[in-house]
């Protein structure tokens, strides 16, 4: 065989393995994630596209909207995370800066908290509200 076959089957050896590592560690690090519900109503500025969470963390994905009557720069998305007991477990504050008049911007927000089952989320003024 010449060396040329050998280095070609050495690289689709390497190539193949690194392929197939992606895709078990993207499945290892997303197949534990459940849906969490949403407590309460979101604000008409916010929605919302994915919230979950296992048993140690959790993500929350979403839009931001602006338009001139609810002007949402310089406020924070406030996300509140409970548990099944409906326990406050961890607040998470997410600055919201540079979103266009009439447009919109994804904000992803990440939390740590044991066994989260709910959120809640609304637009406020300060860190402290």
């Amino acid at each position: 065989m010449s060396n040329l076959k050998k280095y070609a089957i050495y690289l689709s050896f390497l190539v193949g393995g690194y392929i197939l590592s992606s895709v078990l560690i993207f499945i290892g690090l997303n197949v534990n994630y459940q849906n969490i519900s949403l407590k309460g109503e979101v604000p008409e500025q916010i929605s919302i596209e994915k919230a979950e969470a296992n048993k140690e963390d959790g993500r929350i994905y979403g839009y931001v909207s602006n338009n001139r009557g609810n002007n949402v720069n310089g406020k924070y998305i406030k996300i509140s995370i409970y548990d099944g007991n409906d326990e406050l477990l961890t607040t998470e504050y997410l600055k919201v800066n540079d979103v266009e008049y009439d447009n919109s911007k994804m904000f992803k927000a990440r939390f740590t908290a044991d066994r989260a089952v709910s959120y809640s989320i609304s637009i406020v003024e300060n860190e402290q509200s």
